[in-house]
Parts: structure tokens; C-alpha cells; sequence
């Protein structure tokens, strides 16, 4: 059995090492061994202890990457997309101060505000170039129509 596992609890020498000489060990495993216990010779299971290492989550780029898509290509939403990007910037603000739940918090929003104006934006060009193309006399707009609107403005000589 090696050391990890098992500690021999008496006949310690006192250079720090078991009886053997094989496996270096501590005195205060020595004295926490001992304790309330007769001379007679046993093993004592040592257990290992668990360790967790917290590591940083990795910042990703997408949530931004999305809203600013969002905000140049879908024209008619895309506030939607200006409210994601603002949400996706103060979520890497949040990331980099290592406030790691309000960043997941608002990089959330950020991929909900894009993710609805771009369904929505979608959604509003589809249904405009379908009533264009199928029902053109609905959007039907005369050859001559920018002469119908006037505009009078005062000119001041």
C-alpha cells in the first residue's frame, strides 16, 4: 500500500519518513493518528481531498456578432438589434469585471432582443415582398407619385 492511501501510525522515524524509509510523511498525520488510540499496530486510511478548481467561462463573441447582423440587416427591427448590442456590450463589461452571473444575465437578453428582431424583421420583409409580388395592386405606387406630395417652402430674399 503506498502512502496516499495508508500512513503506518506508529514507528515513525524521526527524519520523516515511515518505517521503511520508503515514503515521506507528516507529523502532524503522525499526531492525528495517534490520538486515543492503544500501541498496538494498524493502518489508518487517510482519505483524499476533493479539489475543485473554478475556471473563468470563455467569453464569446456571438451575441454581438448576431445583434449587430440584427441592426444592419433587418431594417424594420432594427431597434431590436441596437437593444441587443447595448445588452451584449454591458454584458462583456460585466464579464471583464468577472461579475460572471450578470453577464450570463444580460448576454441572455442580448440574444433575446436579437433573436425577436430578427424573426420579426423576417418576418415584416417576407410579408412585404409577398403582397408586392403577389397582390401588386395593393403596394402599387403611380410612376408620377412624388409629384403628387408639395411642399411650399417660404423663400426669404
Amino acid at each position: 500500500m503506498s502512502y496516499p492511501g495508508y500512513a503506518y501510525d506508529w514507528e515513525r522515524s524521526r527524519a520523516g519518513y515511515d518505517q521503511q524509509n520508503k515514503y515521506p510523511v507528516d507529523q502532524r498525520d503522525m499526531q492525528m493518528s495517534t490520538l486515543g488510540k492503544g500501541s498496538d499496530s494498524h493502518l489508518v486510511q487517510v482519505q483524499p481531498t476533493d479539489i475543485f478548481i473554478e475556471t473563468k467561462p470563455k467569453w464569446s463573441w456571438c451575441s454581438m456578432g448576431w445583434s449587430i447582423f440584427v441592426t444592419l440587416c433587418c431594417w424594420p427591427c432594427n431597434w431590436m438589434g441596437l437593444c441587443g448590442l447595448l445588452c451584449s456590450l454591458l454584458s462583456y463589461t460585466d464579464h471583464k469585471s468577472t461579475d460572471f452571473e450578470r453577464a450570463s444575465y444580460k448576454r441572455r437578453w442580448s440574444w433575446g432582443c436579437s433573436m425577436v428582431g430578427l424573426v420579426l424583421g423576417v418576418a415584416i420583409i417576407t410579408t412585404v415582398l409577398v403582397l408586392l409580388f403577389a397582390y401588386p395592386t395593393v403596394i402599387y405606387l403611380p410612376a408620377d407619385w412624388y409629384s403628387t406630395i408639395r411642399i411650399n417652402v417660404p423663400i426669404n430674399v
